[in-house]
């Protein structure tokens, strides 16, 4: 069949060689893109994942301004409770008032910087942490007073309304006083909030 022949076929035949030329075409795109669909498939649950999402989070944003404001304010008020770090005189004044309502003789009380170390930057794998706008203080103190008095102290100190965490506690017998006094070395940490 000579290529004359072939195009005198084709113009009887002008929708069939059409047809045939579109379906060669399409199969050729199918078979092109075929691997595509699971992808699609994938990225198509995940676009439905995330409206789900946003549709929850509008949903329950209801009274979200309400709550944000209650939880500003809780913020303010543990943010009164703070220690500041470089307020000294306030914070010794704290215990002397717990001295002075509960009978107990501090006489060392020292505020002790805590030394953080260096973490080595090539071993650490994970993001970088938020910053924290809270610190810890150390203190050493030394007291001097009866066991119900030491006892009073360290209930009242707890019972405060800053946060500590006891770290070191001893108690001996007092070499200053009578039999009845004790001694007693106490080493705690205190929240406090960071300087600006």
């Amino acid at each position: 069949m000579s290529f004359e022949a072939l195009l005198e076929t084709i113009k009887k035949n002008l929708i069939i060689a059409i047809s045939g030329l579109v379906f060669a075409s399409c199969m050729t795109v199918y078979v092109l893109h075929m691997d595509k669909k699971s992808d699609l498939d994938s990225e198509i649950e995940q676009i439905d994942i995330r409206i789900s999402t946003m549709l929850r989070n509008i949903t329950n944003s209801a009274g979200l301004e309400e709550d944000i404001k209650v939880v500003e304010s809780q913020i303010e008020q543990l943010d009164k409770r703070m220690f500041q770090s470089q307020e000294l005189a306030t914070n010794y004044n704290y215990f002397f008032n717990i001295e002075a309502s509960t009978n107990v003789a501090l006489s060392d009380l020292k505020q002790v910087e805590i030394v953080t170390e260096e973490e080595n930057r090539k071993k650490r794998k994970m993001p970088n942490p938020v910053v924290d706008s809270y610190i810890k203080i150390r203190y050493h103190m030394k007291a001097t007073g009866s066991y119900q008095d030491l006892v009073n102290f360290m209930r009242t100190l707890e019972g405060g309304p800053s946060f500590y965490r006891l770290e070191k506690f001893r108690l001996s017998k007092s070499l200053t006083g009578g039999n009845e006094l004790l001694s007693m070395d106490v080493s705690f940490l205190m929240l406090g909030k960071k300087a600006s």
